[in-house]
């Protein structure tokens, strides 16, 4: 039986990729399914724990570079090339893998390179990211969505060799705080009050351990809260680990407490107990999909959710008026979901 190939040009942002997931799943199971990814994020789909080829383009590169690194995809002969992001560059590049025919979402003069232009329904930004992609994966003939995580096992030896290299005694619980958020300053909450929140696990739950995780370019967030915290109650695990190690950590996690990030989404591969304060983004479209998610989510703006980089009152008020004893109850509810390895 002939099985088809179909190329899918991938998302650019770590938590987007893990909402096109359950499209891609669906594309798995009944096509050969090639991914052509930024190189840093090709961790995360072989996290995914899906039977994928993943090819690695810079997006930054010139024409004729991206049309050297594109050449394996055109000798595959592709059906088709699905394009699940907007861009015009994406659409550009889709063309350059040599499919028999490209289908994408309906944006900026795209119709030159796309031969499926799909128009976006006209409520879409009431429909979570995750449904989009699968609607584009639609116009392949391709119905059933019935996907749950099923991320990749650690083995216990990787997962102690991470543990080591992080600082972390494998043995005993611990609570991640990821304070960094992509987007924009709007979208993170103030580091003292993750420093507060911080207090008031160590008070009520002394086993737990705290770490705090970021990336290098945001350590000066991380400090922030390190700064408020009393010596040894804490493990600074900044820089420390790559997406893969990250996600072995958040497998075995007590609990999460994020901003909107690519971590709280890579959380939901392995259904992390996640809490996370929430502003001006929009949970209706890019919420976690993970059953084991609290938004918490304050009234104090009347323009919430404003999907701004920046707030534009200034005043910041979604973020502020969120308390660390609101993040502490909500987590409550949570404390006794633990994943002991």
């Amino acid at each position: 039986m002939y099985r088809m190939k179909i190329i899918i040009i991938g998302l650019n942002w770590l938590g987007d990729v893990i909402m096109s997931l359950p499209a891609i799943a669906a594309v798995s199971e009944k096509a050969e399914t090639h991914i052509v990814t930024r190189p840093h994020l090709k961790e995360v789909y072989d996290l995914s724990g899906l039977s994928l080829h993943v090819h690695c383009v810079q997006s930054k590169n010139g024409f004729f570079e991206t049309i050297k690194e594109t050449r394996k995809l055109r000798a595959l002969s592709a059906d088709c090339v699905l394009v699940f992001p907007d861009s015009l560059r994406a659409a550009m590049v889709s063309k350059m893998c040599g499919a028999k025919h490209s289908i994408g979402f309906k944006s900026q003069f795209r119709n030159i390179f796309l031969d499926n232009n799909v128009p976006k329904p006209e409520n879409y930004k009431e429909v979570h990211e995750s449904k989009l992609y699968c609607k584009l994966v639609k116009e392949v003939g391709i119905t059933d969505f019935d996907y749950t995580f099923n991320p990749k096992k650690f083995e216990k030896s990787f997962f102690e060799k991470t543990c080591e290299k992080a600082g972390i005694l494998p043995q005993k619980p611990y609570v991640i705080i990821a304070p960094g958020a992509a987007f924009g300053a709007a979208k993170r909450w103030p580091p003292e009050k993750f420093a507060e929140v911080a207090k008031l696990i160590r008070k009520h739950e002394p086993d737990k351990r705290i770490i705090i995780t970021a990336g290098n370019n945001e350590k000066a967030i991380a400090d922030e809260i390190s700064k408020l915290l009393p010596e040894n109650t804490f493990i600074d695990a900044v820089g420390k680990t790559s997406i893969t190690e990250l996600g072995c950590l958040l497998s075995q996690c007590s609990l999460l407490l994020a901003n909107d990030s690519g971590t709280m989404h890579l959380a939901a591969l392995y259904q992390t107990p996640t809490v996370v304060p929430v502003g001006p983004t929009d949970m209706t479209r890019t919420g976690a999909l993970n059953i084991n998610f609290r938004p918490v989510i304050s009234d104090a703006c009347e323009k919430i959710p404003c999907r701004k980089r920046v707030c534009p009152l200034k005043t910041h008020a979604c973020m502020q008026s969120i308390s660390a004893s609101d993040i502490y109850n909500v987590s409550a509810e949570l404390r006794k979901i633990s994943k002991p390895y």
